[in-house]
């Protein structure tokens, strides 16, 4: 889209003990972003200690990212959980795709039996669950029964990614704006819905206007449930406004530490589908729902810490430190090879028009919203990057390492982004999934980064992805391709 959303201030829910804080993100041109730093680290909390501090608890909600970024998980009795013990769920759902059938990849053939993967609560992450009492939400990562991180979860391999980070100095900051279509629901758009007709679903406005305050009507009551909800879950939202499209709206979250924001993300779009149920709506997040308006979006804003500074900074607006060019350079890079993490499904490259507000060409540039990479760089506390390439429909853990792997790379390796504004055209980027996960697949930093077995059955997911998407393709003829020629040939 053509626009950074602005920020407002806001009061954030307590966190458990020894939690972090959360950081306030501003993003858009005309103000800053405050403190987009200084994560204050201290230990992780226990079972025992966050659940003494949230009162009456009777379930623990046990939530855990798929490959698709969904989150997965069981209800579990709260006494189960004191001892912090961690979770069992089976190892293959790693391996479903959008439809629950298997991905064909070693996790999945039958040969195994289908094991445990064990899913450790990280308790930092409880949350009292809005509307549900007694229930607690919290975030799992995924582990070996021999104690290791998974190498094929996504949390896992993000915090993995962070470490290593982490080991150079770096401390990753990024804050998520998603942009999403909301629709009205009853039995007629509920039939259309099921069977993908989009013209008998009823948008929540028939009218296109971004930053619109006459649109804002058509679903006050649903964003002030959506603010309520989503600051008691622990996902504040900084910005709720109208997007260009019918129906469409956008939401930038807080900035955090990267591993906070991939929660947080994960959790929004979760929350805000229960959220629009309770007002007769429904949401999706598809990257490309009319084909004659623009797309939707999932922007990720980054920053770098290096001993609680912006790393990016250099002094003065229009400038960017060695670090921030070779961050530039190496993001450049990711977008790239790891195309497939942010732009995940067939659908996803529908989105890929001219004149919708999509990149179509690897580039970065200054305050350009037509770059792939557009560079912010209002002050010491405000300037980031702005990855654009990405829809909605991002996988959020394995798309944020994805940004830190290679841009910290790009440090270390002291690449350069080349002039701003200038095409990589050394480097085009994919043009569908099969192309990015192709890429992926014989990409060094993904392997490099985030390992061979994560990189492999990603690669595979999308590669079946595709071919499910192929024969659904040719099984159906479209309605427009019989109108064209039923009479005529």
């Amino acid at each position: 889209m053509w626009h950074a959303s602005c920020c407002a201030t806001r009061t954030r829910t307590p966190r458990p003990p020894g939690s972090r804080p959360s950081h306030r993100h501003v993003s858009g041109s005309d103000k800053e972003m405050e403190n987009m730093a200084r994560p204050v680290i201290g230990r992780r909390p226990t079972a025992e200690e966050v659940l003494a501090s949230l009162g009456d608890v009777r379930r623990v909600r046990v939530e855990t990212p798929d490959l698709n970024g969904a989150l997965r998980g069981k209800y579990v009795a709260v006494e189960k959980l004191r001892s912090g013990k961690p979770v069992a769920l089976p190892e293959v759902y790693l391996a479903l795709d959008v439809d629950e059938d298997l991905v064909p990849a070693p996790v999945s053939e039958e040969r195994t039996g289908y094991p445990d993967i064990l899913i450790a609560p990280d308790w930092s992450t409880a949350r009292a669950m809005p509307h549900e009492p007694g229930v607690v939400a919290v975030v799992g990562d995924g582990l070996t029964k021999a104690g290791d991180r998974h190498p094929q979860h996504p949390r896992s391999v993000l915090r993995n990614v962070i470490d290593r980070a982490a080991g150079h100095g770096y401390e990753a900051v990024f804050g998520v704006e998603y942009e999403f279509w909301a629709f009205r629901d009853g039995a007629e758009s509920d039939a259309a819905r099921r069977v993908g007709d989009l013209s008998g679903m009823t948008p929540l406005s028939y009218t296109r206007q971004g930053y619109s305050m006459l649109r804002w009507a058509d679903h006050a009551a649903f964003a002030d449930d959506l603010e309520a909800s989503s600051q008691a879950y622990g996902v504040p939202i900084e910005t709720l406004m109208t997007e260009i499209g019918n129906g469409q709206l956008e939401a930038a979250l807080a900035p955090a530490p990267a591993l906070e924001a991939a929660d947080m993300a994960a959790r929004f779009k979760l929350l805000v589908r229960d959220v629009a149920r309770r007002h007769g709506m429904y949401i999706t997040f598809m990257a490309k729902l009319v084909p004659e308006q623009q797309g939707t979006s999932g922007h990720l804003h980054q920053s770098l810490l290096r001993d609680g500074r912006n790393a990016f900074w250099d002094g003065a607006p229009g400038r960017l430190s060695a670090a921030g060019l070779g961050y530039a350079a190496g993001l450049l890079r990711a977008t790239r090879d790891c195309a497939a993490f942010f732009a995940p499904y067939p659908n996803s490259y529908r989105r890929y028009v001219p004149g919708h507000w999509a990149p179509l060409q690897l580039s970065w540039g200054w305050d350009d919203r037509n770059s792939a990479v557009r560079a912010i760089t209002l002050s010491a506390s405000a300037t980031r990057f702005e990855q654009r390439r990405s829809g909605s429909d991002l996988q959020p853990y394995l798309a944020i390492a994805a940004c830190i792997a290679g841009g910290v790379d790009g440090i270390l390796a002291q690449r350069d982004p080349g002039p701003p504004g200038e095409p990589l055209t050394s480097m085009p980027l994919p043009a569908d999934l099969r192309a990015a996960a192709a890429l992926l697949r014989g990409s060094a930093l993904a392997r490099d980064w985030l390992g061979d077995e994560l990189v492999e059955l990603y690669a595979a997911s999308r590669d079946d992805e595709q071919r499910v998407y192929d024969q659904l393709a040719r099984a159906h003829i479209p309605a427009w391709e019989i109108r064209r020629y039923f009479e005529v040939v």
